[in-house]
């Protein structure tokens, strides 16, 4: 992993473009003044300084003075896990009266829709949160490569996510997607002939369904929570299920 992998990883984690410069120069650098991280990273000295200081109150950074000047240290890398188990903790202790405060009437429906890539991982984290809260072991997909292309990195580790959870598939691909996923002990695949296209991704998930569109101009997710609506998709994608059996062609 490179720089500026690691910079966009700092940054999904929550640090701003200049924190994850300054940051990931001083661990290479060990110690440095303000002078030597502006000239480095091509970041205004004024800037450099105000980004220390949120450095330093998060506890990343250290100060020492040498020969008067002010010389800037970074703390171990076990600081960002121990920050992200204390955030979780917090999260974890207030989750029950945060649902409380979104109590609704029995199976009122509810979409939400999340825009861009971020949105599109915003929805496929909701899949894996809904399976872990409630210890769902079977969901159902329609799907098309465009995840994979899209989200090369993050898909195929939330992929593995979901993995880790026991959780069963049961996968329609367009017939000429055959080499995109294959069968395994957690995944079953079966085919649609290629007369009946389709240009998004569906998951139905508990009382949930996802349905993801990317391309190049337009890429959202579409989250609809209901039990009456999840449960007549369901029961039509099971209808699509047993046509096409375990041949990929329908009957």
């Amino acid at each position: 992993m490179d720089n500026k992998e690691i910079i966009e990883s700092l940054e999904e984690y929550g640090f701003t473009r200049n924190e994850s410069q300054i940051y990931v120069f001083l661990l290479k650098q060990i110690e440095a003044t303000a002078f030597e991280i502006s000239k480095s990273t091509r970041i205004p000295r004024a800037t450099v300084y105000v980004t220390l200081e949120s450095l330093t109150k998060q506890g990343f950074v250290s100060q020492s003075r040498k020969n008067n000047v002010a010389n800037f240290s970074p703390e171990s890398p076990n600081r960002l896990l121990h920050l992200l188990r204390k955030k979780e903790g917090i999260v974890q202790d207030i989750m029950p009266q945060i649902r409380a405060l979104t109590s609704r009437p029995l199976d009122a429906p509810v979409a939400k829709l999340f825009v861009g890539l971020e949105g599109v991982k915003t929805g496929l984290e909701n899949i894996l949160e809904t399976l872990r809260d409630q210890k769902i072991k079977r969901i159902y997909a329609t799907s098309q490569p465009d995840l994979m292309e899209y989200l090369p990195k993050y898909f195929p580790s939330w992929l593995k996510d979901r993995e880790k959870l026991g959780v069963y598939t049961e996968l329609i691909l367009p017939y000429h997607a055959a080499d995109y996923l294959k069968s395994n002990e957690l995944r079953e695949v079966r085919f649609l002939p290629d007369k009946f296209p389709f240009t998004s991704s569906v998951t139905i998930y508990g009382n949930k369904m996802a349905f993801f569109s990317l391309s190049e101009r337009d890429a959202y997710c579409v989250v609809i929570e209901s039990n009456s609506i999840s449960e007549m998709f369901r029961q039509f994608f099971l209808f699509a299920w047993e046509m096409l059996g375990g041949s990929g062609r329908a009957k």
